[in-house]
């Protein structure tokens, strides 16, 4: 499954971290990005197996700015 988070509409609210820690990380004062085990071209791509299909329905859920895309 491939994700793809919109930096430039991120928040920074942490919902996506709360609901899947395991793919997404939010560090201090920047853009929620994909953790480095599951990054593909950058920080804000990648691509995950389909396990996780949950997490990541769970994170998009939890996204108040709708910027989580999952193909």
């Amino acid at each position: 499954m491939k994700i793809r988070i919109d930096q430039e509409g991120c928040i920074e609210c942490g919902g996506c971290v709360s609901a899947c820690s395991e793919v997404f990380e939010l560090k201090e004062g920047k853009k929620a990005t994909i953790v480095k085990k599951y990054q593909s071209d950058s920080p804000a791509t990648g691509e995950v197996d389909d396990e996780l299909e949950k997490c990541l329905q769970d994170a998009v859920d939890s996204c108040p700015v709708d910027v989580i895309n999952v193909e």
